[in-house]
């Protein structure tokens, strides 16, 4: 006899079930990832798989972007984070709502200022280097501006 499309054999649902677990005990995944990752088992066994892990609590896009933001929002600014979050397949809406309130400059000075001594009056590298950790162009400037006027340390 042979399975329907919605007839879904145990056993192979234990097996994708089985690599997700695996997947997920070495570091946390978004849906969009782990469905990657089991690419390889039929459609309807990783959907049973999926299903299964989020009603146990294992697989959460929101907890996921949470400790993710956590984790980065003193690394990298709200570009950046909305960035890596959109291509690790976290929707938008859930990421609107864990990217940092705080003042983005006020962030990115104390990036900066941990730096101090690569980019103390080095305008261009310094604001290159706060474009590249996903801030914008108007926190880049104020930052320096504000790391220049402070008084020398020492």
């Amino acid at each position: 006899m042979a399975k329907t499309r919605t007839e879904v054999s145990i056993a192979s649902v234990g097996k994708a079930l089985s690599r997700a677990l695996g997947l997920l005990a070495r570091r946390a995944y978004t849906e969009a990832e782990l469905r990657k990752k089991l690419k390889a088992y039929p459609e309807p066994e990783v959907e049973e798989a999926i299903r299964r892990l989020k009603n146990w609590g294992y697989l959460d896009d929101r907890a996921f972007a949470e400790r993710f933001v956590a984790a980065r929002k003193d690394r990298f600014g709200p570009h950046r984070l909305r960035q890596e979050l959109f291509r690790r397949g976290v929707e938008g809406a859930v990421v609107e709502e864990f990217l940092p309130e705080e003042d983005e400059a006020e962030t990115a000075y104390a990036l900066l200022s941990r730096r101090r001594s690569r980019y103390r009056g080095e305008k261009a590298r310094a604001v290159r280097f706060l474009l590249s950790r996903g801030f914008s162009l108007e926190a880049a400037l104020r930052a320096f501006e504000r790391l220049q006027n402070e008084e020398p340390e020492g």
